[in-house]
């Protein structure tokens, strides 16, 4: 039987709560092998820039992630650098992990925009997708053999983060107590 390796990328500016209980959500139900979070570079469908940079970003994962065994966080977007496209990334994947199976796990947000990304017909080739249902509703237009991730709601958001930072407002409980610390240590997000 193949490894099976969930796949979520993002942002992760910073990472909250949602993003790990999505995960956790994830490995379950598909009952994945591995789960890997992996932050892009550059976002190409997003003009906005990431606040903090790529190294910040990576290393908030990575303190989320300390104590989970099945999860971990990649810098595959970030040695490549430049835009990031999913493409790029799932055949990197598939040159490290040779026969493996893998599940591309999207927002049903981003399902919208999948006929956007670059290779969008490749990227099914490569990975199975894996669609979050939202208040348990999936989108209609998802491609067949999609898997269904079921979650809680959570409205949590990275941009609710950064603004409660810069206002100077508490953000315990919306991140883990790490990432929490390091961004007090690095004071960022304070002049968003």
């Amino acid at each position: 039987m193949p490894r099976r390796i969930g796949i979520l990328g993002g942002t992760f500016d910073p990472v909250h709560v949602g993003h790990l209980i999505l995960a956790s959500c994830a490995c379950d139900q598909l009952r994945t092998d591995e789960f890997v979070l992996i932050p892009n570079s550059r976002s190409p469908l997003k003009t906005a820039e990431p606040v903090a940079p790529f190294a910040d970003r990576l290393e908030m994962l990575r303190l989320a992630l300390e104590e989970s065994d099945q999860i971990s966080a990649s810098d595959i977007e970030g040695l490549r650098g430049g835009v990031s496209y999913m493409v790029d990334t799932l055949n990197v994947l598939r040159d490290i992990h040779p026969g493996a199976e893998l599940h591309l796990v999207l927002g049903s947000d981003s399902v919208k925009d999948l006929l956007r990304w670059k290779d969008a017909q490749t990227v099914l080739r490569l990975a199975r997708l894996a669609v979050v249902a939202r208040d348990g509703q999936v989108p209609g237009d998802v491609p067949d053999g999609t898997s269904v991730i079921q979650m809680p709601r959570i409205d949590i958001s990275a941009s609710l983060i950064r603004r409660r930072v810069a206002e100077g407002s508490s953000i315990d409980f919306l991140t883990p107590v790490s990432v929490v610390s390091y961004i007090r240590r690095i004071g960022l997000y304070r002049s968003c």
